[in-house]
């Protein structure tokens, strides 16, 4: 039966793989004929990440024969499929960039990752991804790896199971740890008669993330860090994690562009809850991390936009953005001044707002209009379309709602 570890490159998964490496002989399984471990990159994992699993996990790879799979998301639209980055029994290289990345995403849509409800960017491009290619490699038609399917998804959970009895049953190890009772527990909904999660270092090995980092600290001598983004909003920024923003100045220059550009479309979009990453930044005095987030705002091409929401319950919107005109900041700075006497103009994170009309709170279908000088990395935009939209903005504000300051 082939084991499918799904290798997220931190310290759980870390520890599981340098275990089995150690005990090999305990093991229910053979390293080099049974087990594949496989990556999704999200293209802006830590840069100590790739520098640690090279040093400490790709040795024990090729001295074990243990194939290793590192797969990317090929685009923005799943029919773009993913791309294999290697695929060998003799890695060295940590292709951390991987292809289309997650801030490529959040870039063009000018967002950040949601801290509120379920980790999308986590099922989007990492098991989605490890999905695709486990459906391409072990799986004689199309089918869908389970793991990532939610309990209306039951029709999609079902073509798996067929796709799976064409072969021999599959085994999905994750690295949750005995702490992680919830993430397990979630995780076994998505068992199947021929797939089944396996959560060796919660369930055998019963050990928690301070265990796994003892254990690796020993075996290895690597004291091993969370994997994450750069700019995850999951990640609980404590001393120690500050400290690691600092030792990687040009990364987070890059996060920071990702917040700022959210920040221009909307003030309430800070990476943490009632927190900006600049914040945190500024106030720890990471200057060569400010030096490179300032350099890079200098360089950058401008735009004017209109932003427009209609709120139709509690954390849910519809949002149309259009980008006016494009140029040079003090340029696009001159054009949002020409029209901000008719503009009710607030300054929030030091950016300029001009508003036609603020969100009513408590009151639903709430409607909010701006306009904004921000980055011209996002294109003009709205889900389902502009004539969509503007139905629906007439429909819930009414004729009043449709004037226009300029074209």
């Amino acid at each position: 039966m082939k084991t499918i570890l799904s290798y997220g490159l931190g310290i759980e998964s870390s520890s599981l793989l340098v275990y089995w490496c150690e005990n090999r002989s305990r093991l229910d399984f053979d390293l080099t004929e049974d087990l594949i471990a496989v990556t999704a990159m999200t293209g802006d994992e830590h840069i100590d990440t790739k520098v640690q699993v090279e040093r400490a996990i790709l040795p024990r790879l090729r001295e074990h024969d243990i194939r290793y799979v590192q797969v990317a998301r090929a685009g923005h639209f799943e029919s773009a499929g993913i791309i294999v980055l290697d695929d060998t029994r003799e890695p060295r290289t940590v292709y951390l960039d991987g292809a289309y990345k997650l801030s490529d995403e959040l870039r063009a849509a000018g967002t950040l990752p949601q801290y509120a409800g379920e980790h999308r960017c986590a099922l989007k491009f990492k098991s989605w991804t490890i999905q695709q290619w486990i459906e391409q490699e072990l799986a004689g038609e199309p089918y869908r790896h389970a793991i990532g399917y939610n309990a209306e998804e039951r029709k999609r959970i079902e073509k798996s199971e067929r796709a799976f009895a064409q072969r021999e049953p599959v085994r999905v190890a994750f690295g949750f740890n005995a702490d992680e009772t919830d993430r397990i527990n979630k995780a076994r909904t998505y068992d199947t008669p021929f797939r089944y999660g396996w959560y060796p270092v919660a369930e055998e090995l019963g050990w928690n993330r301070d265990d796994c980092q003892r254990y690796l600290k020993e075996i290895t001598g690597e004291a091993f860090l969370r994997s994450a983004c750069v700019y995850c909003p999951f990640n609980r920024l404590g001393e120690d994690g500050v400290a690691r923003l600092k030792r990687h100045p040009e990364q987070v220059a890059e996060a920071l562009l990702l917040e700022y550009q959210s920040l221009c479309l909307n003030p309430r979009g800070t990476l943490y809850r009632n927190r900006t990453l600049l914040s945190i930044i500024v106030a720890n005095q990471h200057t060569e991390t400010l030096r490179c987030f300032g350099a890079r705002l200098e360089r950058a091409e401008y735009a004017l936009f209109r932003v427009r929401r209609i709120y139709s319950a509690p954390g849910r919107a519809d949002r149309a953005v259009e980008r006016l005109d494009t140029g040079g900041r003090g340029e696009m700075i001159s054009r949002f001044e020409q029209i901000s006497p008719s503009l009710d103009v607030r300054v929030e994170h030091d950016i300029r707002y001009g508003y036609v009309r603020e969100r009513q709170a408590a009151r639903y279908p709430a409607h909010e209009e701006f306009f904004v000088v921000g980055l011209a990395v996002v294109e003009s935009k709205t889900r389902y379309g502009f004539e969509w939209f503007e139905a629906k903005w007439r429909e819930t504000l009414g004729e009043t709602g449709q004037e226009r300051l300029f074209d």
